[in-house]
């Protein structure tokens, strides 16, 4: 028989068997459903669904407090998730997982410092559980311990800058900490710590605290009752802003000195003060006001000592004593002497000169009543050629007055800043 005959009574068969009887077979399906539906309402049977990474925890914790004890360690690492076998309705098969499932474990037969196994009990809304793996944990239990822990203040990064910040305030100095005494007592003092990087607006905020023992290693706040523990800190941050000191508007009587004097400068040591404060107590700031100083009558400069005060809403940051210093002086006069001859001074015997110049302009101010006195007679301009031998310099012109007076009270300057000078033998 060939393969293709083969083929062809298969195919025959299976048509026959699906098309013959069919009234049959549906009837036949049909009540095989029902037989199914009837095992799933009536029945429904019971499986056994193996439930993962199920969480655990104490039971009867605030009750071994009260009676003196608390469990070492960081709950974490002691209370690690479960596995859990339920069995359960086919029907809730689909449904069940770790939230339908309760365990924990009772510190309630705990009642001194020791190391306990103790049993880890599941119960499950949906089912019966029928076994927990692990099935018990190792605790150790120490003596519960209470200790006030300063806090310290430290800062991270910096503020940007032209910022501010003023010292931190703490809504406490110190921090209770509670948990198995041989934790407790390794703990030295607690750490604030103020980040400041780009920091532009002041805190009033709560900040988690960390604990250190005596080394200044940290110590994991899990070990103990109170697991974040933190201070509320008050801090002003603001902007910093540099002000001149006004003085001169300060200054009274400049139109009552004496005849021919008058006020020439006035100086501020320092001449800025740095200020901080809200912003709309910033805005519009363009000085600082100083106290009236009276120089009426003055024929000498005046320095006084002034206690500055910073502008309604802001603190000043700098020391408040400053020095103000107002120049007061005979008025100044000016005149120029054109065509002053160039003499020379202290040429050696047997030596001659020759200026590339033999004359200059002179320039000459000072007080008034010097100047009334001065006349082209008194002024003279030279070159110092002392100690020189023959040869080519360029020296700066001196200029002399008729009196030690003049020569020491008035300024001058000369129209050429060089000569050159030839010396010959």
């Amino acid at each position: 028989m060939k393969k293709n005959d083969i083929g062809a009574i298969i195919l025959n068969w299976l048509k026959g068997f699906f098309t013959k009887n069919l009234a049959l077979k549906i009837v036949s399906l049909l009540f095989a459903m029902l037989i199914w539906g009837y095992v799933m309402v009536e029945v429904n049977p019971k499986r056994v669904k193996t439930i993962t990474d199920v969480p655990i925890s104490f039971s009867g914790e605030s009750s071994l407090h009260d009676r003196g004890l608390a469990v070492r360690g960081d709950r974490d690492d002691i209370l690690r998730n479960v596995t859990v076998r339920v069995k359960v309705q086919l029907t809730d098969y689909t449904g069940l997982d770790a939230s339908d499932i309760s365990a924990s474990v009772s510190l309630r037969p705990v009642n001194k410092a020791d190391t306990y196994k103790l049993k880890i009990d599941a119960t499950s809304s949906l089912g019966t559980v029928e076994n927990v793996s692990p099935s018990e944990i190792t605790i150790e239990v120490d003596e519960l311990a209470t200790m006030l822990v300063p806090i310290d203040v430290e800062y991270s990064g910096e503020l940007p800058y032209g910022y501010w910040k003023s010292e931190p305030t703490l809504a406490s100095q110190s921090i209770k900490v509670s948990g198995p005494r041989d934790d407790v007592s390794t703990i030295s003092k607690a750490i604030c710590t103020i980040d400041l990087e780009d920091r532009t607006t002041s805190y009033n905020e709560a900040i988690l605290l960390k604990y250190v023992d005596k080394n200044g290693d940290e110590i994991d706040t899990a070990l103990f009752l109170d697991t974040l523990p933190s201070v509320v800190v008050k801090m002003d941050v603001m902007r910093i802003v540099e002000l001149p000191i006004n003085a001169a508007d300060a200054v009274l009587g400049a139109d009552a000195l004496p005849a021919n004097y008058e006020v020439y400068d006035v100086v501020a040591t320092p001449p800025t003060v740095r200020v901080v404060g809200s912003e709309s107590a910033l805005s519009g700031l363009t000085g600082i006001k100083i106290e009236n100083i009276d120089v009426s009558g003055s024929t000498s400069s005046v320095q006084q000592n002034v206690v500055i005060t910073a502008p309604e809403g802001t603190t000043l940051l700098d020391d408040p004593n400053i020095t103000v210093y107002v120049g007061i002086r005979e008025k100044q006069d000016s005149a120029q002497f054109k065509g002053v001859p160039i003499e020379t001074k202290g040429l050696g015997k047997k030596l001659t000169a020759e200026l590339s110049a033999a004359e200059c302009d002179v320039s000459i101010t000072g007080r008034t009543s010097l100047m009334k006195l001065l006349r082209r007679k008194d002024v003279s301009v030279y070159v110092d050629l002392t100690g020189l031998t023959a040869g080519t310099y360029k020296i700066t012109p001196m200029v002399s007055l008729a009196s030690k007076e003049m020569q020491t009270d008035l300024r001058w300057t000369v129209s050429l800043p060089e000569v050159t000078v030839t010396i010959k033998e």
